[in-house]
């Protein structure tokens, strides 16, 4: 059985379909809100500080941090990473960014992976 990721912003639900595909549910009906596949390892919803109101994905596809806003449906790269991300998490102006044997940190104000820790 393959996992479903999801994040929720603004009462509506973030998903990623059976395509690769950044989905919503919103008003009870199901709408893509980007249609370029990928392979979503993370997503999480950006509440609060740097990004707010912002969808943050890893895409193990190309090995890469994004992020969605639902306000234009502008999906941007912010940044290659040199092993495939496993999971995503948020706080305030931080990222955490799980890889094989590392977590990584990147800093939502510079834009930049601001620390490593081998596991």
């Amino acid at each position: 059985m393959k996992k479903l990721l999801v994040a929720i912003l603004g009462g509506v639900v973030y998903f990623v379909d059976e395509s690769g595909r950044l989905s919503s549910i919103r008003e009870n009906s199901v709408e893509i809100e980007c249609d370029e596949p990928m392979e979503i390892s993370g997503i999480c919803a950006g509440v609060g500080g740097c990004g707010n109101y912002r969808i943050f994905i890893t895409d193990a596809k190309d090995s890469s941090l994004k992020v969605f806003d639902p306000l234009n449906r502008r999906l941007t790269t912010l940044a290659y990473l040199q092993k495939v991300p496993l999971s995503l998490a948020k706080e305030e102006c931080t990222l955490v960014i799980a890889v094989e044997g590392e977590i990584l940190t990147f800093d939502l104000k510079e834009l930049k992976i601001s620390g490593r820790f081998t596991l």
